[in-house]
């Protein structure tokens, strides 16, 4: 009996292994392009809350400076409040006050 050997050259399987390669960078690089796109879109539904958070913060701060401001005047409630405060650990810096906004006047 006779014997067909077949003999393949390395260019298919080389091919299939190429394109099998540029298949898995192309959905590689479409699941990154996806979430950049959710990371920005999170980014940005985040920027009004942290500007909120801000806000808020620094109105704290300044109530808390007049709250020192208070105790320094010799305010017995506000001294109160501050050695409350500084007992949790929390210290005031007076210099954060801001000055006083002028209340607009009515008509």
């Amino acid at each position: 009996m006779s014997e067909h050997t077949m003999h393949y050259g390395p260019f298919a399987p080389l091919l299939l292994g190429l394109i099998t390669l540029v298949l898995w960078f192309g959905f590689q690089t479409t699941q990154l392009l996806k979430e950049r796109e959710n990371i920005a879109t999170a980014r940005t539904n985040q920027t009004t809350t942290y500007s909120n958070a801000q806000n808020m913060r620094a109105q704290l701060d300044a109530l808390a400076a007049e709250t020192a401001k208070l105790a320094q005047a010799g305010n017995p409630n506000a001294a109160l409040i501050v050695n409350a405060l500084k007992q949790r650990g929390i210290t005031i810096d007076p210099s954060k006050a801001k000055p006083a906004a002028e209340a607009p006047a009515g008509k």
